[in-house]
């Protein structure tokens, strides 16, 4: 008897037998689905990883550029220095032949020194190796360095690369004993320079290849650094055969930031470029890593469905953890390397940010004071005396904070080479007891005395920049004052020496018995922003520029600056200065009156143009008891209108702002310059500023005024312009 087909067990094998294609189908799909997004994956994670090498490179060659520019120019100013002190010991030792180079070439340890003519041509040298003047004479008669000996304040410096790639960087400026060019040259040697150099090669050095596959840096076509191979000994890369098909092949098939596959001897690399800067930075790594992660994924699906998911993200968190982990350890093995080099770089902002650390506690120091005796006035409105005494410590207050910004000004326009001198017929006599008398009250209070010895000074006549000389006695007399002690002096005596080239020159000596400089500071007097540990009861620290200003004023004028100091005795600061001389008749005599003169100006008509509302009321005040009447506008265009609306002569004088909304003083003056009536060209014009600087004043005359006071101004000056306005005028 034939049993009857089990229908049941059939179907129950044809459903397993679907099962298993279904099941096979979907282990095909799934691992297919999981071969894709592995490979996605990969290719994603090389794209980034590639990327980051790229912005490396182009981050860190920016800071290897500045590093480099930073230490080179280093070289330049020193070596400038040093021709600079090497031309002054030559004019003190009257000497300059080739015994006495040597000596300043060992003294200031430098290759070699020459000294040519006017024309490059060698007058003297010393050189203590190969580098000397016929390695360089091409250079020296080139015209830069020669406009160096017509220009005697002008000076050149500039790094030689030589035939054997070592470098020699010169520095030239005028001899101050005649005629001619003092050279100073530091020579480097090829080795010495590339030890001193930041390479691009060294950026690859935290990048091993079976981390982040090899990485090629090409600049117009040349490798110029791999970790792929070693540089040979003349620091050429030559790229094995293989690695260069995969350049070749990265610059056929691929775009800028994409992944693509590269065959090479049979065998698939990943790789891409890019960017960064002007270097093009290739990266490549064999396929075979990233596809291995792949087929490792597919056979886990093919093997247990259920672990693909936890398989996947295993596999993410730990390429997710590795990759992190590879760049904490680049960025730990470059961090000590580029600490030093941030450290280098910030170093030239220590010193100014020091000062603006200081500046801000002097500047708050008067403000407080100003602010304070404010109160105090309010707080004792009925008492006369003490209002009295609060206004004149707010005087005191505010002539400091003006002192402070001057000084700030005085740095930054020299710092800029924008000062200019403006030499006028000055008595040196009356200007030396002016300095005296602005500095009466500050040693009255600390109980020093003031000796103005002149008796030595036969003529007294010369011509000179009153604004920068002044500036330049208040500045060192004003120190040897404040770092006095109580019952010291300052002997401030100026007299005529031998002339300098036919030129005469007046020696300024100011000496005090205070508590002198120790011989570590002395070493850096002249240093911007730099001040004395020690300090005197009762006086501020300063800003730390005084002595820099004063230095640099008088190389401005083409003088000379020295001192002598002894800690606990004193300091003398002796200073020549190359003075024209002129007769007294040359010498404008101003009218004197007092502030407080009720009819020094009587009947005097002036058009006031101002746009700050308190300025406005200081001047018209001002005016008002000096007996002026004055008419007040608030801009430039309201000003010139109000003035061709006037009758002919109906303003004596124009007192114009110069920073003001819409039409400015300067445009003001040239309208009004420009009406086409007769008092347009002769009615006085004074500019009233805080631009204090010579090319302010310059700007101000071009435009067509007549005089430029600076703000702040006191009542004194104004009434003192305006009487001399007036005097003119009758």
């Amino acid at each position: 008897m034939i049993d009857a087909p089990d229908h049941t067990t059939e179907k129950r094998g044809d459903r397993s037998a679907l099962a298993w294609l279904l099941a096979a189908l979907l282990g095909i799909a799934l691992s297919a689905a999981a071969g894709a997004m592995s490979y996605g994956y990969t290719t994603a994670q090389a794209e980034q990883r590639f990327s980051d090498v790229v912005d490396y490179v182009a981050t860190q060659s920016l800071s290897y550029d500045a590093f480099n520019s930073a230490y080179a120019t280093k070289n330049l100013i020193r070596v400038m220095e040093i021709a600079g002190e090497v031309a002054r010991d030559i004019e003190r030792d009257a000497s300059a032949d080739n015994a006495t180079l040597e000596q300043y070439a060992d003294q200031f340890n430098v290759r070699a020194l020459i000294v040519t003519d006017t024309s490059g041509n060698l007058v003297s040298e010393s050189s203590t190796d190969n580098v000397g003047y016929e390695s360089l004479a091409a250079y020296l008669k080139e015209t830069p360095v020669l406009e160096v000996a017509t220009h005697p304040l002008k000076s050149y410096t500039a790094r030689i690369t030589l035939a054997d790639d070592s470098v020699a960087d010169i520095g030239c400026v005028a001899r101050q004993d005649g005629e001619g060019i003092v050279v100073a040259v530091r020579h480097q040697s090829a080795k010495a320079v590339a030890s001193n150099t930041l390479k691009l090669q060294s950026l690859l050095d935290g990048y091993e290849t079976i981390d982040s596959g090899n990485i090629v840096i090409e600049n117009d076509g040349k490798v110029v650094a791999t970790n792929a191979v070693e540089p040979t000994m003349s620091g050429v890369f030559d790229l094995p055969a293989t690695d260069a098909v995969i350049v070749d092949g990265i610059k056929e098939r691929c775009l800028a930031g994409k992944v693509r596959l590269v065959n090479a001897n049979g065998e698939w690399y990943l790789g891409t470029f890019g960017k960064a800067r002007q270097f093009y930075v290739y990266t490549y790594a064999p396929a075979r890593r990233y596809f291995e992660t792949v087929a490792v994924v597919v056979a886990s699906v093919l093997a247990l469905y259920g672990g693909v998911i936890a398989t996947v993200a295993l596999a993410r968190r730990r390429a997710e953890r590795q990759r992190f982990a590879d760049l904490l350890q680049q960025e730990r093995n470059y961090g000590d390397k580029l600490a030093k080099a941030a450290r280098e770089a910030s170093s030239a902002n220590s010193a100014k940010t020091e000062f603006l650390r200081r500046m801000s506690h002097d500047l708050r120091t008067p403000i407080n004071g100003i602010r304070g005796m404010v109160e105090v006035g309010d707080a004792n409105a009925d008492n006369l005396q003490k209002q009295t005494e609060c206004r004149s410590k707010i005087w005191t207050a505010s002539g400091l904070l003006l002192d402070l910004a001057n000084e700030a000004l005085d740095m930054s326009r020299l710092e800029s080479g924008q000062v200019d001198l403006e030499l006028v017929p000055t008595n040196l006599v009356v200007l030396t007891r002016e300095v005296r008398d602005i500095l009466e009250r500050q040693a009255e209070e600390r109980l020093v005395t003031i000796i103005c010895d002149q008796q030595a000074l036969d003529h007294p006549y010369a011509r000179a920049s009153v604004t920068h000389l002044k500036r330049l006695l208040v500045n060192v007399a004003g120190n040897a004052v404040k770092y006095n002690r109580r019952g010291g002096y300052v002997r401030l005596t100026c007299r005529e020496v031998e002339p300098v080239d036919g030129v005469p020159v007046y020696e300024y000596t100011i000496a005090d018995n205070g508590i002198g400089m120790s011989e570590e500071f002395q070493q850096h007097l002249y240093e911007p922003f730099t001040r004395e540990e020690q300090q005197v009861e009762g006086a501020s620290s300063g800003t730390g520029l005084g002595a820099s200003i004063a230095k640099q004023l008088v190389e401005l004028m083409g003088g000379t600056m020295s001192f002598t100091s002894a800690l606990g005795q004193g300091t003398t600061f002796t200073i020549r200065l190359p003075l024209e001389k002129c007769e007294r008749s040359e010498i404008p005599q101003a009218a004197r009156v007092g502030a407080g003169d009720s009819d020094a100006l009587q009947g005097l008509r002036v058009l006031l143009v101002e746009d700050n509302d308190l300025n406005a009321e200081i001047a018209q005040f001002t005016l008002d008891r000096a007996g002026a009447i004055a008419t007040h506008v608030k801009d430039g265009e309201s000003a010139v209108e109000t003035f061709a609306a006037s009758a002919p002569h109906e303003y004596d004088v124009v007192l114009m702002d110069i920073m003001m909304p819409g039409i400015d003083g300067l445009e003001a003056t040239r309208q009004i310059r420009a009406l086409d009536r007769e008092d347009a060209a002769t009615t006085p014009i004074i500019a009233v500023s805080a631009n204090a600087f010579a090319d302010d004043r310059r700007l101000s005359r071009e435009a067509g005024m007549n005089a430029h006071l600076s703000k702040p101004v006191s009542s004194q000056e104004l009434i003192e312009a305006l009487a001399h306005i007036a005097a003119d005028a009758s």
